[in-house]
């Protein structure tokens, strides 16, 4: 028996000849399927942002975005956030964010990025634009109710290590306006750096990083110029 494939596009062709109008109302369906999925995809391509890019926790230039925005946003510097950091003179987003022991910033960065990205991006399209300019940071941030909001996020977020959903912050956002707004500890890392802690000169509840005894020592005054350095007294009185 022959295999040959101008013997099989006879058949095909012989079978369309016997049905005609069945053959017909086949390929305009075909041809009017593909036009409508052309068209649909056309209309969702229109639809999406022209920032399409997503932000990404291994660039050195997203990185330093985001360090720059939490610099603006929390008016803590950049060596506190993320203490390995090294600048560049010439252009900031060229900086090396560097690689501290914690690392809290990429656990904050990609919980945010998984959060809601785009808006993210958009944060962190302003701190590039105003990378050396925090007035004008703040400016642009606050021009927008989703970046305002998620901005507001991010401060708690590097402050007490918890997640207030952007939403939730919004809804309390009305003046007289006082409800419960739920959180989410991110991590136990971030649970001990909130930088809370540090501005408190304090630690949290059943964590410390000082050594055993420290309770029975005076804490340090920090209006005392020459206190010693830490949080308690260098010796046991």
């Amino acid at each position: 028996m022959s295999t040959s494939p101008h013997q099989g596009r006879n058949r095909t062709a012989s079978g369309v000849a016997n049905d005609e109008q069945g053959g017909e109302v086949s390929r305009r369906a075909m041809l009017a399927g593909a036009v409508a999925t052309t068209a649909i995809a056309a209309v969702g391509a229109s639809d999406r942002p022209a920032y399409a890019r997503a932000a990404d926790p291994n660039s050195n230039e997203d990185m330093v975005a985001f360090l720059a925005l939490s610099d603006a946003l929390t008016g803590v510097q950049v060596s506190s956030l993320a203490p390995e950091f090294t600048p560049n003179k010439d252009d900031v987003l060229k900086s090396d964010p560097g690689v501290d022991p914690f690392n809290i910033k990429n656990e904050y960065f990609a919980w945010i990025n998984l959060y809601d990205g785009p808006t993210f991006e958009r944060l962190l399209e302003i701190a590039k634009a105003h990378s050396t300019s925090v007035p004008d940071i703040i400016t642009a941030v606050n021009a927008s109710d989703d970046t305002k909001f998620l901005a507001r996020s991010i401060v708690l977020l590097w402050y007490l290590g918890s997640w207030y959903k952007p939403e939730d912050l919004k809804k309390n956002a009305a003046p007289g306006t006082r409800n419960f707004v739920p959180s989410q500890v991110v991590s136990a890392k971030a649970y001990t750096l909130g930088l809370v802690w540090q501005i408190a000169q304090a630690h949290p509840m059943g964590y410390s990083n000082l050594q055993f005894g420290y309770w029975s020592r005076e804490p340090v005054d920090p209006n005392d110029k020459n206190s010693p350095l830490g949080f308690i007294t260098a010796t046991i009185p």
